[in-house]
């Protein structure tokens, strides 16, 4: 389940028109979220709310073995109307929305030019930056966490997070990270005050045409790496992948694979996802080390619980919308010129309505290096999302290894 931080987060993105799945970070992010998923501990409780047009808060409780502990978060953003544009209610909110699960990769596109921004007041530029400006207490530990990010035009965004903790050496960290993201490819330069570390990482893609290809059914392959060095402990890091991923919904069957490696510690790592119907979704992973020749095969899947809205529509009015026309997926100046000699521009086809409701889903999760089931159960009761995960050991005389409840409420 996402955290009320990422929703946030999601929606400042949207709002911004800032695409994250185009960094190289995300590469394997539609696996990754079937396979690695995370299973809440003890029962945790939270509570969030967006108190004006342009500041949230968040409060959390969280019982662990009978240690109790909470946090407090601030959210402010700028202009005010961003988050008002994708405010989080848990009682109607769309549950793949907020739920963790496969990715459905968004085709990169080119920015908007930046004149499109500019408000002019009395012969004055009088708009501002988009800015998110986030702060986290941990209590009792006294923890505090904090993010700003300010997107300085499209194509350039600035994130700088920190934390301070006097458990940590020299009492707290902090992160700089410098993107360019243009659709066509992202990089970003990330400096680290541990250990004096700088990094660059950066995302090139192929095979697609934003000007000239209907979006929704492309396929495109991206190819990036990154590459890290500690000035303190003189240590460096390099890695290389590669992604291909349909994002089509109903020309070809939604996919992603990728293969990323790790020449220094000889890691090489394939996984597979693949949306079978609108209710399932498979996943699986390799990883191979050429050092140790040690193997490790993971398999994840979710399943969709559906309820039909409307009692007259089937599975395939959802699976199998209409194609959009040629004419509606030309470019637009191509269009106006066929307008101006007598051509007549073919409407689009109405968008085909939810006809299904989303009410929960089921994950599990096994791997061949560990005798373990990791099993998670989410959807909503009520007004309330909930999380209910367990992990279960196999082996004879063994059961279950942890569980626990995690419940959402936002307004």
């Amino acid at each position: 389940m996402h955290s009320y931080l990422d929703h946030i987060l999601e929606s400042f993105y949207a709002a911004t028109n800032w695409n994250v799945e185009n960094q190289y970070a995300n590469l394997t992010a539609s696996s990754r979220e079937l396979l690695d998923f995370s299973l809440p501990s003890g029962f945790i409780l939270n509570v969030s709310a967006l108190s004006s047009p342009a500041s949230a808060s968040s409060y959390s409780v969280k019982n662990l073995s009978g240690i109790v502990d909470g946090a407090i978060s601030y959210f402010y953003c700028a202009p005010n109307n961003l988050l008002l544009s994708n405010r989080l209610s848990t009682d109607d909110v769309d549950l793949t929305k907020v739920l963790c699960g496969y990715r459905l990769l968004k085709t990169p596109e080119s920015p908007e030019d930046p004149t499109y921004r500019e408000v002019w007041l009395g012969g004055k530029r009088v708009d501002s930056k988009n800015t998110l400006l986030y702060g986290k207490l941990y209590m009792p530990n006294n923890t505090l966490e904090a993010m700003y990010i300010r997107q300085m035009s499209p194509t350039d965004l600035v994130v700088i997070s920190a934390v301070s903790d006097a458990r940590l050496r020299n009492g707290g960290t902090m992160m700089t990270q410098i993107q360019k993201n243009t659709g066509k490819w992202c990089s970003e330069f990330i400096y680290s005050t541990d250990e004096a570390l700088l990094g660059l990482r950066g995302l090139y893609n192929f095979g697609f045409d934003s000007k000239l290809s209907d979006p929704s059914s492309q396929s495109f392959l991206s190819a990036g790496g990154e590459i890290y060095y500690g000035v303190f402990n003189k240590a460096a890091g390099v890695s290389t992948g590669l992604r291909y991923t349909t994002s089509s919904a109903y020309v070809n069957t939604p996919m992603t694979m990728t293969v990323t490696l790790n020449p220094i510690m000889g890691q090489l790592s394939a996984t597979y996802a693949v949306k079978s119907t609108t209710n399932t979704t498979f996943a699986s992973r390799l990883d191979f080390n050429a050092f140790s020749y040690e193997s490790d095969l993971t398999l994840g899947c979710e399943l969709w619980k559906r309820s039909p809205a409307n009692p007259t529509a089937t599975e395939a009015d959802v699976a199998n919308p209409p194609r959009q026309s040629q004419a509606s997926i030309l470019p637009h100046e191509y269009l106006q010129t066929r307008q101006t000699e007598g051509a007549t521009k073919t409407k689009d086809p109405e968008p085909i309505k939810r006809t299904f409701v989303d009410e929960a889903v089921w994950k599990a999760r096994v791997s061949t290096s560990s005798p373990t089931i990791r099993l998670l159960w989410e959807g909503r009761i009520k007004a309330f999302l909930f999380s209910f995960g367990t992990e279960i050991d196999v082996r004879p005389g063994q059961g279950v290894k942890t569980f626990g409840l995690e419940l959402q409420y936002a307004s």
